[in-house]
């Protein structure tokens, strides 16, 4: 079988340890063919890391015009995530674009209706509701064990890990702060485990008390002068079947939460859980009744996930053959949505309503 050619733009962190490692996996069935870059040795570096037979590219509208090319991904700002992705969809190539999958909802619609137009695949990047707690939790609550879901607590308060390596404190070159960042995964993790993308109304703020604090980051120092967006956001979420979530997310909070990572706390009529440790998202702690007696108990499933693996596996199958992608474009679409609804709720101090 004819390998399933790949370019991918932006070689950056994201371009490269998440995207070139977990693809390099699947050797035989794909060739990372192109990549592309405004910083040519990037592209460089990156052939040579990974063994690459790879032309590079410093324009992405070459890139895009490759008529060798099946398959791009984006990996770029997320100011640039609509262009490219539509235009290498126009182009002819199936589409995985890094989350946020746009800023605005108008310009996700766009995206979408060139996706139905050329009949290309286009995926995005909110991988991680495939660790294993998330996993459990999604069987759970398909099994019926949690009964009527009515309130879902989704939360990832980093106490000091803000991502000082990129733009992502720059408004104008990535779109907004922690929301653009961490926000999807957190948004997208209830509405997953619910199978709920319909949402009614939305009620949200924003901050940047801890711009002037930059010691004692895990990721580096930042500038506090070239920092113009949020570092910590909430919001109500009501869905349109009645049912509550809560998000909260930080780069910097002097707060600690029981589990590293994004985590969410669910509550149903028969029982509830919560993500907890010993590890990484390893664990749920389940609450309910048995025998007439209130109990709590702590479950590491046997299986376990790597949400890496998983949601780069799903879009191989997809390129390659007829699978569906991990997370498609609607659902990356409605937190988008999602995002722009909390922004504009936290600058005019009113809900959202959704239509």
């Amino acid at each position: 079988m004819k390998k399933v050619r790949i370019g991918i733009i932006g070689i950056g962190e994201i371009g490269t340890t998440k995207h070139l490692t977990q693809l390099c996996r699947h050797s035989d069935e794909v060739e990372i063919a192109a990549l592309c870059d405004i910083l040519p040795e990037r592209c460089e570096k990156a052939i040579k890391d990974f063994g690459l037979n790879a032309k590079i590219y410093t324009d992405y509208r070459e890139i895009c015009a490759d008529a060798s090319l099946d398959v791009i991904h984006v990996c770029t700002p997320n100011p640039l995530h609509k262009e490219m992705s539509i235009l290498a969809m126009e182009n002819g190539k199936h589409v995985y674009c890094e989350k946020p999958l746009a800023l605005t909802w108008a310009d996700a619609q766009e995206m979408m209706e060139v996706e139905k137009k050329t009949g290309k695949k286009l995926a995005s990047g909110t991988q991680w509701r495939y660790n294993t707690a998330p996993m459990e939790m999604k069987r759970m609550f398909e099994a019926g064990e949690f009964g009527d879901v009515y309130y879902i607590r989704s939360s990832q308060l980093r106490p000091r890990r803000l991502p000082a390596y990129g733009v992502y404190t720059n408004k104008a070159l990535n779109g907004g702060g922690v929301l653009m960042d961490g926000g999807p995964h957190s948004i997208d993790l209830p509405m997953w485990l619910t199978n709920n993308y319909e949402v009614a109304t939305v009620r949200g703020v924003t901050f940047d008390k801890m711009k002037n604090f930059p010691d004692c980051n895990e990721l580096g120092p930042w500038d506090p002068d070239n920092f113009d967006v949020e570092d910590t956001a909430m919001a109500m979420i009501t869905m349109k079947n009645g049912m509550l979530i809560y998000v909260e997310t930080a780069w910097v909070s002097n707060m600690l939460q029981e589990a590293p990572g994004i985590i969410a706390s669910i509550a149903g009529n028969k029982a509830g859980a919560d993500m907890v440790g010993p590890g990484f998202e390893e664990a749920v702690r389940v609450t309910r009744e048995v025998d007439g007696k209130l109990t709590t108990e702590t479950r590491i499933p046997e299986k376990k996930y790597n949400m890496w693996e998983y949601d780069m596996d799903r879009w191989v199958e997809a390129v390659t053959g007829d699978g569906e992608p991990a997370v498609n474009s609607y659902q990356a679409a409605v937190v988008t949505r999602v995002i722009e609804a909390i922004y504009e709720s936290a600058e005019t101090g009113k809900t959202i309503v959704f239509d």
